[in-house]
C-alpha cells in the first residue's frame, strides 16, 4: 500500500489511462502537484489494469474517471476505497459519428444505419473500435445488437486509440461512407467535420464528468494545502481537445502540452491556487 506522507514534498504514485486525451487531462494535475512541491511517479495502462491498482492502494491518485456512466463498471470496483477528489472537466460523452459529407437526411441517427439502403451505400460496415476494456467498446458491442445492425453485417473490430485515429484519417481522406465510435474530448472532432448520431435507445450514457480519484487513505494524509488546490482544478472540455491536438499533431509529450496550455490560461490556473 502506498500512502502520502504529511509533507509538502510527499512522493505520489499517480495513475492514468494510456490514451492521449486521458494523458493530457491527467498531466494538468501532475503539473499542479509538482508546483506544490510533490514528486510524482506516473504509471499508466488500460482501464482494466488501472482501477484495480487504485482499489488496492497501489497508487495515490488516478485520472480520469468518467462518472457516473462511462466508467460505471470500474467505479463499482473502487468506490469503497476511493474518493472523487476533483471534477476536472464536464461534458465527456460517447457516441458514433459519420462524416458530415454524408447527407443528414439519410443518416442522422443510429437507427438509420439499420436501413438496408444506407447499409448498401456504406463503403464499409466495419466500425473500428478501441481497446476491449473501454466503456465505448463495451457499449458499442451492445448497440450493434440493440439497433439491429448485426443482421445487416455491421460489426466492431477491436483495436486501440491509434487504430481509430488511423481509420478516421484514411477514410476521411478517401471520402468513404463509414461510421466510427467516437467521444468527446478527442482532437479528431476539431480536425474533421464528424456528425454525432442520435441515440434514441440510450445505448450511451448521458454526458459525464471527468474526475480525479484518490485512494481514500492517501487523500486523507495529503497536506491540507494540496487537497485544497487539487480539489479546485477544473478546466473546459475544449482544453483537453487543444492539448490532445498538441500531442497528436505537434508531437508534444502530455506534460509539455499541459504546461503550455496552463501558461496560455493563467487566470484559470491562478484560481486554483488562490
Amino acid at each position: 500500500m502506498t500512502t502520502a506522507e504529511q509533507s509538502s514534498n510527499a512522493r505520489l504514485v499517480y495513475g492514468r489511462i494510456d490514451e492521449s486525451f486521458h494523458q493530457v487531462a491527467a498531466a494538468v494535475v501532475e503539473e499542479v502537484l509538482v508546483r506544490l512541491g510533490h514528486t510524482v511517479d506516473v504509471v499508466e495502462g488500460p482501464h482494466p489494469e488501472m482501477y484495480p491498482q487504485l482499489a488496492a492502494g497501489e497508487m495515490d491518485l488516478f485520472a480520469d474517471a468518467w462518472l457516473p456512466g462511462g466508467h460505471e463498471v470500474y467505479w463499482e470496483q473502487v468506490k469503497e476505497n476511493a474518493v472523487e477528489a476533483a471534477v476536472l472537466y464536464e461534458g465527456c460523452m460517447f457516441y458514433w459519428a459519420v462524416p458530415a459529407y454524408i447527407p443528414e437526411d439519410l443518416v442522422s441517427s443510429l437507427e438509420d444505419l439499420a436501413k438496408p439502403g444506407v447499409a448498401e451505400r456504406m463503403t464499409t460496415l466495419t466500425v473500428q473500435g478501441t481497446t476491449p476494456g473501454a466503456g465505448l467498446t463495451m457499449r458499442s458491442e451492445k448497440l450493434i445488437e440493440s439497433y439491429g445492425l448485426a443482421a445487416l453485417g455491421w460489426h466492431q473490430e477491436i483495436g486501440d486509440l491509434q487504430a481509430i485515429i488511423d481509420t478516421v484519417n484514411q477514410r476521411m481522406k478517401a471520402g468513404d461512407w463509414f461510421a466510427t465510435p467516437l467521444w468527446q474530448p478527442q482532437y479528431l472532432n476539431d480536425v474533421y467535420e464528424l456528425r454525432p448520431l442520435a441515440d434514441p435507445l440510450g445505448a450511451f450514457p448521458a454526458p459525464d464528468r471527468a474526475s480525479l480519484l484518490a485512494y481514500r487513505q492517501s487523500w486523507d494524509n495529503l497536506p491540507e494545502e494540496t487537497r485544497r488546490v487539487v480539489a479546485r482544478i477544473n478546466y473546459p472540455l475544449e482544453a483537453v481537445n487543444e492539448m490532445d491536438r498538441a500531442v497528436n499533431l505537434d508531437g508534444k509529450d502530455p506534460l509539455q502540452a499541459a504546461r503550455d496550455w496552463m501558461e496560455r490560461n493563467p487566470e484559470t490556473v491562478n484560481r486554483w491556487f488562490a
